[in-house]
């Protein structure tokens, strides 16, 4: 018994639930066809929520024909999002219509009774549009294919200039300048589009530019005879900067057309896609800007469009020291996010911080809506009456071609003293504030310098300036001989003839301790060619050992230091062969080379 009663309570809470979530609000609209052509068929409907009622009556349509009338279809969905049930059903009445005349149809508010209470739908508007034009079909071959065999009878259609269209538009043909206009790019086409893809984009040259939110919702157009699926790509809310004729740069874009071909499989024949794509590129579009009206008044600061203004001031009871907010705000429609900070001469005895501007705007049909507000941080420094004066509002209003100006209130506040004014600071302001040629006294401990002996008078400054005259001399003659020695290339191969060479002899005595002997005939050798090398100013290639003699008495050296560089060479270039040396010999050898090397060092160069 329990367990039914508990039954019968949850159920009565559940359809309880389910009153309560059915319970929502009647609503009656008419869902319109969008754009037909002539001589085609088109739905009509109606769509009744959350409410029973009878069918409505077909409306009567200029240039339609009802057909038939209405077909009803209902849907019913419930759903129960954290714990609470909503229910939401909705009957649908389509009526069938044939459109036979070109034009816009209006379609009258339709109402019905709902449960006690009458609803309506909104009236709407949709476009009959005018039949496309007559183009040549392509013919299908003649003869039947044999059993069995399959053919292409039909080729795929190729995509012609007319069949895929992207143009840029305007909404107006002429503007003022800083006067919205939105320029739309649309794709039109006669095909199914798989994908486009925008490979250069058009140039808003001459105007700030929005960009807008699109919906790919395709609708049908007629443009230029023939009637196209149209899509929109891109919308921009534009502000021309100058007058003139100002020109919209084309795109270029590759788009993915699907088209079909026919193929014959002998007993049927069927159809299937193929992809193409082209490339395309949009018109230039070309918009008249006109120029603003001169002379233009003062105070306009390039405002257009309709506007409201109003001033604010925060608190009104000032008091000095303490901060205040002013205020300066503007509603309306137009260029109102590129409005400039106004200039507001507050009084001199207010100090003004750097303004604050907040923008709040949002497009609203086919231009921008929305507050420019700026606040002034200002700081009285001194009591007393003061008036911050009315800045009037100036703008351009392209609908009435003329300049409008709206005047702002002016404040005459009363400042009071605050509790940190500094009475002679104050004083010393109000002086400020009525007298500019005059500058206050400002007194500072005396800096004047204890007078003594003038410094060139005594032995020491002569003394450095002496010294300083040497070491430039000095500096100059180093500079000088750097540059000769620098000039002269044999005479520093000469002079690093014998570091490079002791180098590569420590090189040499360091293979040798550790009974490298190849390693050290090798850096022997090169030790002595080397420095016979820049000893002599020859090149290593031009040196052989046959004229090493006659180069060396050239130079200046006797027969015995000549003979003992010779020996030397030919030892390391015979130990290359006979690799089996004692320590002794590879020892005695290395002194050898360096005593060669000692000898040479002490030759004087003949002239």
């Amino acid at each position: 018994m329990t367990t039914y009663r508990l039954r019968i309570a949850l159920l009565s809470i559940l359809t309880t639930l389910f009153a309560l979530g059915a319970a929502a609000q009647a609503s009656f609209k008419v869902i319109p066809p969008g754009n037909v052509v002539e001589g085609r068929k088109f739905s009509l409907t109606f769509r009744l929520t959350n409410a029973d009622a009878n069918a409505p009556k077909a409306p009567q349509l200029d240039g339609c024909t009802l057909l038939y009338g209405p077909s009803v279809s209902t849907m019913q969905s419930t759903e129960i999002v954290n714990g609470r049930m909503s229910s939401t059903s909705s009957v649908d009445y389509s009526f069938i219509y044939s459109a036979d005349k070109v034009g816009t149809v209006k379609v009258p508010a339709v109402s019905v009774n709902a449960g006690g209470n009458s609803v309506s739908s909104q009236p709407v508007s949709f476009k009959i549009l005018p039949p496309d034009r007559n183009h040549p079909q392509s013919q299908r071959p003649q003869g039947r294919p044999m059993h069995g065999e399959a053919d292409v009878a039909e080729a795929s259609q190729r995509i012609s200039p007319d069949d895929l269209l992207i143009r840029i538009s305007f909404n107006k043909t002429r503007v003022y300048e800083q006067e919205a206009v939105i320029a739309t790019i649309k794709v039109y086409t006669t095909n199914d589009i798989a994908q486009i893809m925008p490979k250069k984009q058009p140039v808003f040259e001459g105007f700030l530019s929005e960009e807008l939110p699109v919906t790919l919702q395709p609708e049908t157009e007629h443009y230029n005879g023939r009637n196209y699926t149209t899509a929109v790509l891109k919308r921009c809310l534009l502000y021309p900067q100058k007058s003139g004729k100002l020109t919209v740069s084309s795109g270029q874009y590759d788009v993915v057309v699907r088209t079909y071909e026919t193929v014959n499989m002998g007993y049927f024949v069927t159809r299937r896609p193929v992809q193409q794509t082209v490339t395309t590129n949009s018109n230039q579009a070309v918009l008249t800007v006109e120029a603003l009206p001169e002379p233009r008044p003062a105070g306009f600061d390039g405002a257009v469009g309709s506007f409201s203004v109003s001033t604010e001031l925060n608190p009104e009871a000032l008091r000095t020291n303490e901060a205040a907010t002013y205020s300066y705000i503007v509603r309306g429609t137009g260029n109102i996010k590129y409005l400039s900070t106004p200039d507001i001469d507050f009084p001199a005895g207010m100090d003004r911080y750097t303004p604050k501007t907040d923008i709040d705007a949002a497009v609203s049909g086919s231009d921008m809506t929305g507050t420019f507000r700026v606040d002034y941080t200002i700081v009285p420094q001194e009591p007393g009456k003061f008036t911050i004066p009315a800045r009037p509002f100036i703008y351009f209003s392209p609908s009435e071609g003329k300049y409008v100006t709206l005047e702002t209130k002016a404040y005459d506040v009363n400042v009071a003293r605050g509790a940190a004014t500094s009475v002679a600071g104050v004083e010393q302001r109000a002086i400020d504030n009525t007298i500019t040629d005059i500058r206050h006294i400002h007194q500072s401990p005396s800096t004047t310098p204890h007078r003594g002996a003038m410094a060139f008078h005594s032995p020491l400054y002569w003394a450095a300036y002496v010294l300083v005259v040497l070491l430039l001399v000095g500096a100059i003659f180093s500079y000088r001989r750097t540059l000769r020695l620098r000039a002269d290339i044999g005479g520093r191969r000469l002079a690093r003839a014998n570091r490079v060479a002791l180098k590569r002899l420590r090189s040499a005595r360091s293979f040798m301790s550790n009974g490298r002997n190849d390693e050290f005939y090798q850096e022997l050798s090169r030790a002595m060619w080397g420095y016979v090398s820049d000893k002599l100013g020859i090149a290593p290639s031009q040196l052989l050992r046959d004229n090493i003699a006659s180069r060396l008495h050239e130079y200046g050296a006797d027969d015995e230091s000549t003979q003992r560089v010779i020996d030397v060479l030919d030892e390391c270039e015979q130990a290359r062969f006979t690799p089996d040396h004692s320590a002794a010999e590879v020892s005695a050898l290395y002194d050898r080379a360096a005593s060669a090397i000692k000898d040479l060092e002490g030759v004087k160069r003949k002239s």
